[in-house]
């Protein structure tokens, strides 16, 4: 593996705009870690290898005329397929999409743009990010780069893998349900999700609207920082979008003092649940490596935690089923040949092109949104939610931070389901729009990684950030390491 691609985003685009590495040189080394790994890893749904290189050149005649560099210039990224780039394909791993050529360019695109970033290509994805193990996608399934027999998560498990086996610095994912951060422990990354705001979502394909943040993937906490301080900050046309200027989320990242007088908080309900008995052991582990470095342990208690899969389960498909109704197969994407008359078509451009996960769900979120069932479901479910936040706020009153496992459950093989609560302490995190991160802990006995998760209060990401570095820096594992294929 070319030695460039273990270089840190900062430091590699300090390189780039100062000549002591060429972009090009770069871009090519992600192809040829590409060309060694993804025929087994399969993160990849498209690829831009020619464009990509005509962008390197591009940044490096920048460079040599002394041109202004941007922030992330000549630096590769990818991409998850649910966020639309101007003039390129955004299936979001279905057939629905299969044709379909975003006219425009997502917020964040249009940012990474103007910061001189390298789109590599297109990662895989859940199908409409709907799945946990990227096993829902139409056209491939993506493996877990330490060992490719299991799943890497999911949604954004192509996303994950990508970065975990080294084929590019760093990429972008979307979080509904722990999608960015769930894989991101099972792939022993750095997996981010914003508070809900904090970046703009126009220009990705709607999941769940009041769950759904783009987020970062990275091999270190300061990559997902930097990255976050370039993609985030106020939009329009995202009427969510927090009103804030421009942060420089790296500030003060490294600041030797941000462990001490900390409280970090270990939710009750953590152990009402079955956990891997390697996490439980790992997990422990890092609350000493805390408590060694003066942080504050404290148990807080967050009963309606017991309610977060139901809670999901039903506002998320409620949701779905609002957001998919404008898939009828008339505007745009797949349209049957075969419909007899209006309705039919509707039907037969769903039913021919959608997967058994999607059609799921909407079915699901059709009846607790069904007038007989909004009350008893929907609108109950809601003012649960407004349950669970008011018990999470109560809990920052007795700490900064809230501290667990990433998963309950380490990957399972493909074909195999994981448990509903999983990632239950993920998916509390979107249901009350909490920032959330999930840094890499330590490797278990079978070589596998696994993840720690620490959830923020709204908007405090950059310290968020900063607690998550200090985290990384005694947590012993390391982040040099790659997959050998």
């Amino acid at each position: 593996m070319n030695e460039i691609l273990k270089i840190k985003v900062k430091e590699l685009k300090t390189k780039i705009c100062s000549g002591q590495v060429k972009s090009v040189d770069t871009v090519k080394a992600c192809f040829d870690r590409i060309k060694e790994a993804d025929s087994k890893v399969k993160a990849f749904l498209k690829l831009n290898e020619k464009m990509s290189l005509k962008q390197a050149e591009e940044s490096d005649n920048k460079i040599k005329v002394g041109a202004k560099c941007g922030l992330l210039e000549g630096v590769p990224i990818g991409i998850k397929d649910n966020i639309m780039v101007k003039g390129e394909s955004m299936t979001s791993a279905s057939k629905y999409l299969e044709n379909y050529i975003s006219p425009y360019d997502a917020t964040v695109i249009e940012k990474l743009k103007d910061a001189g970033a390298i789109f590599v290509g297109r990662t895989n994805m859940d199908e409409f990010a709907m799945g946990g193990s990227t096993e829902t996608s139409a056209y491939q399934k993506t493996a877990n780069p330490w060992d490719i027999e299991h799943i890497p998560g999911g949604s954004s498990g192509g996303s994950a893998a990508a970065v975990a086996s080294g084929m590019i610095p760093f990429a972008l994912g979307s979080d509904t349900g722990g999608s960015i951060r769930q894989p991101a422990g099972f792939c022993g990354i750095v997996g981010y999700k914003p508070s809900y705001g904090l970046i703009s979502r126009y220009g990705a394909c709607a999941l769940a609207s009041s769950f759904d943040q783009i987020g970062t993937f990275s091999k270190n906490v300061t990559d997902s920082a930097f990255l976050t301080s370039v993609i985030a900050g106020k939009d329009y046309r995202d009427p969510v979008c927090e009103p804030k200027e421009w942060i420089d989320y790296t500030n003060d990242i490294d600041n030797p003092d941000t462990l001490k007088a900390l409280k970090v908080g270990i939710p009750k309900q953590l152990f009402d649940y079955k956990t891997d008995s390697e996490i439980s052991k790992y997990f422990n582990d890092a609350v000493s490596k805390l408590k060694f470095e003066g942080v504050e342990i404290a148990e807080v208690d967050v009963p309606a935690y017991k309610y977060v899969p139901a809670l999901y389960k039903v506002i998320m498909c409620a949701e779905v089923s609002a957001n998919i109704a404008t898939f009828d197969g008339i505007r745009y994407g797949y349209r049957s040949l075969n419909g007899k008359n209006l309705n039919d078509e509707y039907a037969k451009s769903r039913g021919e092109s959608l997967g058994y996960e999607v059609k799921k769900r909407i079915l699901f979120g059709t009846y607790v949104l069904g007038s007989k069932n909004y009350h008893r479901c929907y609108h109950q479910a809601q003012k649960v939610r407004t349950l669970l936040i008011n018990q999470i706020t109560d809990a920052y009153k007795k700490c900064d931070f809230i501290f667990t496992p990433a998963t309950l459950q380490m990957p399972v093989k493909f074909g195999e389901i994981l448990p509903e609560e999983c990632d239950i302490f993920l998916i509390a995190a979107n249901l009350a729009g909490l920032p959330g991160i999930t840094v890499p802990c330590s490797f278990t006995s079978t070589g596998m990684p696994m993840g720690v998760h620490f959830m923020g209060q709204r908007l405090f990401d950059a310290n968020l950030f900063k607690v998550a570095r200090s985290f990384e820096k005694i947590s012993g594992f390391d982040i040099s390491k790659y997959p050998s294929f």
